[in-house]
């Protein structure tokens, strides 16, 4: 559907990776949500739970750029995520290996590093891929009221039979809500004067905020999701109120594309240079999300953010959040230049945002 990169979407790309890293390190690195010790307010306040709900939608966003522009190639992008995988997961576990601030895993397990199911987003992903040609014939000449039959259906399955139920998809960890968002991205750009579609275009700030303070409300009233092993359904991807602030949050970057071009007008050559800096920026985020969450430098990146945490406290945290995202897209250009050759040999025609 559009093969030139976007600068706005490149933007929103930057963005779900940062949510993401926030999301582990408010979780797993501050700890200040009860996912690995009991939640206690009067300890850990309320700032981490409301920040998490905004920091929760970054694994949707990212699947909704590419439900946005579609998946033209299957087996390129497939086969280049699993290279990409395989050499981000050595570089990860050589740069385990060079610190002594967490135990490193022994030399013999090498290879484990290298499986590309060491994410569980990949492994979604890729099976996504897999789906994506018959999602497209089916999204083809589609008229709306179709579409939206088709919406519905999906958003029982995962609300009803899923959310709600738990029977199936009960989390949204899974590619039945990564379809679900790839169909729900793909409504927003066909049927952009769909009611529904104008209504959060139009509120999208205001819709954030609620959905945000909905959410870290509920987890606050809801004390049983307070201990490590009950895990919060406000949080869950197919959470109604995760899916309408991602809804919301996307919708913003599409409403840049007016000021994006009135900016043009008054300032061309400023604009097409920030433009710039923003799609190389984008080019190499994928390996921030490949480093800081592989699982032999995950024990670092948590014992980074617990320091960064009890040395100041969220202003600590968000510099730690800094501080990885810029190390991890650091050696990302290194990795992705060195691999350019060999991906380039399977990029060519690719039409798929990674």
């Amino acid at each position: 559907m559009g093969r030139q990169r976007d600068s706005r979407f490149e933007m929103l790309r930057i963005l779900a990776i940062l949510f993401i890293t926030a999301h582990h390190l408010l979780l797993f690195g501050a700890d200040v949500c009860g996912y690995l010790t009991p939640y206690t307010p009067d300890a850990k306040g309320n700032a981490g739970i409301f920040a998490n709900s905004v920091a929760v939608t970054g694994v949707s966003l990212f699947v909704m750029i590419t439900g946005w522009f579609g998946v033209r190639r299957v087996w390129r992008p497939f086969f280049r995520l699993i290279i990409v995988c395989a050499v981000f997961g050595l570089v990860a576990f050589l740069l385990a290996q060079s610190q002594s601030v967490v135990p490193s895993p022994p030399w013999s397990h090498w290879w484990e590093s290298a499986k590309f199911t060491n994410w569980w987003f990949i492994i979604h992903y890729l099976m996504l891929l897999l789906v994506a040609p018959l999602l497209e014939r089916g999204l083809a000449s589609i008229d709306r009221k179709t579409m939206e039959y088709i919406l519905l259906a999906l958003l029982v399955f995962n609300l009803v039979f899923g959310f709600a139920w738990g029977y199936v998809n009960a989390s949204g960890y899974n590619v039945v809500h990564f379809i679900l968002l790839y169909v729900l991205a793909r409504y927003m750009r066909l049927f952009p004067d769909a009611p529904v579609n104008s209504f959060i275009r139009r509120f999208a700030l205001p819709l954030i905020v609620v959905c945000a303070a909905v959410m870290g409300l509920l987890f606050l009233a809801d004390s049983t999701a307070w201990s490590p092993s009950h895990t919060p359904m406000v949080w869950n991807y197919n959470c109604p109120l995760v899916i309408l602030e991602s809804m919301a949050i996307f919708s913003l970057f599409i409403k840049s594309r007016v000021k994006s071009q009135e900016s043009r007008a008054k300032s061309k050559v400023s604009n097409l240079k920030f433009q710039s800096s923003i799609l190389f920026v984008a080019r190499f985020v994928l390996g921030i999300y490949l480093l800081q969450s592989a699982p032999v430098l995950v024990p670092l990146r948590n014992a980074f953010g617990r320091w960064a945490y009890d040395w100041a406290g969220y202003a600590g945290l968000f510099l730690a959040l800094l501080v990885i995202a810029v190390a991890c897209w650091v050696v990302s250009c290194v990795v992705m230049t060195v691999l350019r050759p060999l991906l380039s040999k399977l990029s060519t025609g690719e039409n798929v945002k990674q």
